[in-house]
């Protein structure tokens, strides 16, 4: 099967594995690039390609939700250092049990980097509401050329109580698979779409 899908291939790990082993072997090639291996030619042009998006928003109805946040953020940016892996640690608790399990801590390591530790926080007020979206590109590709790499986009928009956004940051990272634990890239981005919300408690 050549070309581009949009679920993941159905294949074991340990197929893909020898999969990427035999389409890499300069070995198993001719000079001319014909299959010189053992068997039969594997497809070497098999890939994924796969895109999501999860979004939780936090609703603020109340003085109190919204002093509970930012209360929880103060003290997170005084306390909690940088989390480089925050962002995907986020996103598997997206995938697993829903974004509203996620605390206000592991937010603040998402969007607060080394560099811009000065950045004000999202201080929210009743009536406001603050959003959180991970968006997942998987490639994945047995030829020695191919792709394979998760890029994760993480979003955050506050709004104020007449819906206007008062703050949009967006962060951007690249992951090769190698750099990640076995399957979980394609576990993210492979993952159903969905747009959920819940007030802040």
């Amino acid at each position: 099967m050549n070309g581009t899908i949009t679920k993941p291939v159905k294949v074991t790990p340990e197929k893909r594995k020898k999969l990427e082993r035999k389409c890499r072997n300069k070995l198993n090639w001719s000079d001319g690039g014909d299959w010189i291996g053992s068997g039969q030619k594997p497809n070497c042009f098999m890939r994924e390609n796969i895109r999501n998006s999860i979004s939780h928003t936090y609703n603020f109805p109340t003085d109190a939700a919204a002093t509970k946040w930012n209360l929880e953020w103060e003290k997170s940016i005084r306390y909690a250092g940088h989390l480089v892996t925050a962002a995907l640690t986020a996103a598997v608790a997206s995938v697993t049990s829903g974004l509203a399990g996620i605390v206000v801590g592991t937010l603040a390591a998402i969007t607060k980097d080394e560099s811009q530790a000065s950045i004000p926080y999202p201080r929210m007020a009743r009536g406001w509401s603050y959003e959180i979206i991970f968006e997942h590109h998987f490639k994945w590709s047995p030829h020695p050329w191919g792709q394979r790499n998760l890029v994760q986009t993480v979003t955050t928009i506050s709004r104020d109580f007449d819906g206007k956004i008062i703050s949009n940051i967006s962060s951007t990272r690249k992951y090769k698979l190698i750099e990640l634990p076995d399957g979980l890239g394609r576990l993210l981005a492979s993952a159903h779409s969905k747009k959920t919300s819940s007030d802040y408690q």
